[in-house]
């Protein structure tokens, strides 16, 4: 069995924007349709005004500039609905307004943007349980929020439909930064197959076109490998934090984004307030499946029946950051799974050795990268080949 796990660099190597930066930049250009009125009687002023808007966006390259103005106007010539909805989304989006402003914005990987989350929340859970829970916040000052960027977003935004906040329960903030997460991964979904999945990847990856894989489990939202490598539909895939999907609607969007577990053992099972925030929940709540697990049944299934076989597991574009600890933990410690992990370059490669140890130890990469008792190699990628 060959197994490929892929995550936000497979994407990337294919020079598709889904930085989560580059998804940033996109709120801006569309913040600005509005914000700056480019529309005339309901329609896009696209003489000029628009492409100048979104070519001013400088960390964008310039090719993908000028497929969103070719995407944006072909999207706007039909009619669609999508661009009224995601305006209507942007509007007041607590989030949004919070990561345009803090300075983490300078960064640019999904786990940043994730750990940013993380620290909002953990900062109310604990000004919860210090005050009342139900307690009213009477006024935006530290007493109430400990978080200085939660407290001046809320200030100077308002949140949601309670612009110009000021007295609100605990629970109602929790509850209204919920809503605006959800609302954030909607906008989102429609991002990637509205505007990014239409970007055509002229090229391939010849670490992965050369092998044929029969099971692709994707970390990313978006179906790159099945449409530029697996046309006949050859493999099976696991989506396990849901995929982007035109047909879906805020309610039934099935994308997970969310936060690690931060609760100590005693607490986890018991303090449930903010637990639909985590991506253990959203997966499960959201039906993801994780069905990389059926897989590891067959392996063991093998062994059982008496075939010592060697499977192999190649990792593309993934971090191995700790936030997927359980995932990888399953595959790369199996005792019949050899993992190949390809590396971008060398600052790269050590990188992901330091994510490694944080993920399995480092008894166990010592011991898997070994001469005599080897599981484990990594293989800097080959170039990307543009056609």
């Amino acid at each position: 069995m060959n197994i490929l796990l892929i995550g936000n660099g497979f994407d990337l190597a294919h020079g598709l924007p889904t930085r989560y930066t580059d998804f940033l930049e996109f709120i801006k250009i569309m913040k600005a349709v509005n914000d700056k009125e480019l529309k005339c009687d309901g329609t896009i002023n696209w003489g000029g005004a628009i492409e100048k808007c979104i070519l001013n966006y400088h960390r964008l390259p310039m090719r993908i500039k000028w497929e969103i103005i070719a995407q944006l106007k072909d999207i706007w010539k039909k009619g669609s609905e999508e661009i009224e909805e995601l305006l209507s989304l942007i509007a007041d989006n607590f989030w949004l307004e919070y990561f345009l402003e803090c300075p983490m914005y300078q960064k640019e990987n999904w786990i940043d943007f994730e750990s940013e989350i993380s620290r909002i929340i953990r900062s109310i859970d604990n000004d919860m349980r210090e005050k009342d829970f139900d307690g009213q916040i009477q006024e935006l000052t530290n007493e109430y929020l400990s978080d200085r960027y939660l407290h001046d977003g809320m200030s100077r935004n308002g949140f949601g439909e309670w612009p110009g906040i000021c007295k609100i329960t605990y629970r109602e903030l929790r509850d209204a930064l919920l809503k605006d997460l959800n609302r954030l991964i909607r906008i989102l979904e429609i991002y990637l197959y509205s505007l990014v999945a239409r970007i055509p990847c002229n090229g391939i990856l010849p670490d992965v076109q050369d092998i044929c894989f029969d099971k692709v489990l994707s970390f990313n939202y978006t179906d790159t490998y099945r449409k530029k490598y697996d046309k006949q539909g050859r493999a099976e895939y696991d989506f396990i934090h849901g995929r982007a999907d035109a047909a879906h609607t805020i309610a039934t969007n099935n994308m997970v984004l969310g936060i690690d577990e931060y609760l100590s053992a005693e607490r986890k099972d018991a303090d449930v307030e903010f637990i639909a925030f985590k991506k253990y929940y959203q997966r499960i709540y959201k039906e993801t499946g994780c069905y990389y697990k059926k897989w590891l049944r067959e392996l063991e299934t093998d062994n059982l029946i008496g075939q010592q076989k060697r499977h192999d597991l190649y990792i593309f574009g993934h971090s191995l950051d700790v936030t997927d600890k359980d995932v990888l933990r399953d595959l790369i410690l199996h005792d019949h799974v050899n993992t190949t992990i390809f590396y971008f370059n060398k600052d790269d490669f050590g990188a992901k050795i330091t994510n490694l140890v944080r993920v399995i130890g480092q008894d166990e990469l010592i011991r898997r990268t070994g001469r005599d008792t080897k599981t484990i190699w990594f293989k800097q990628q080959q170039e990307y080949i543009s056609m």
